[in-house]
């Protein structure tokens, strides 16, 4: 069922998702550089390079070290999971997420610190 405390099953999520294209994706997320070079992103990975629904990345940010998967719902809206590295259990979900929100949103869970003042 993808919740939270359970492990991720990506077949079952990509069956209800529109595709992706994962180079404006990337791009998208790059749009603030510097927040997604605090995540230290890297591995990413696409489930079928033909057909892509689902884009993940491992991450090790302040609060969060793990994978975060990104897929486009029929809505044509982000939603994004955080899962542990070691058993891709769900830590949490954001859902139904804009375009122009997607990084500040992932940044949040991942990185953000108040005291620096960068939204």
């Amino acid at each position: 069922m993808n919740l939270v405390g359970e492990i991720i099953n990506v077949t079952e999520i990509t069956k209800s998702c529109r595709q992706l294209d994962p180079n404006e994706l990337v791009g998208l997320l790059k749009s603030q550089l510097m927040k997604f070079w605090s995540w230290g992103a890297n591995s990413f990975t696409l489930d079928n390079k033909a057909d892509c629904r689902m884009f993940r990345m491992k991450v090790q940010g302040r609060h969060h070290k793990g994978y975060v998967y990104i897929f486009v719902n029929g809505m044509d809206l982000f939603d994004v999971y955080f899962t542990t590295a070691s058993t891709n259990k769900i830590k949490t979900i954001k859902e139904g997420l804009y375009f122009d929100v997607l990084v500040d949103a992932i940044d949040k869970y991942v990185e953000y610190v108040p005291i620096y003042g960068n939204k």
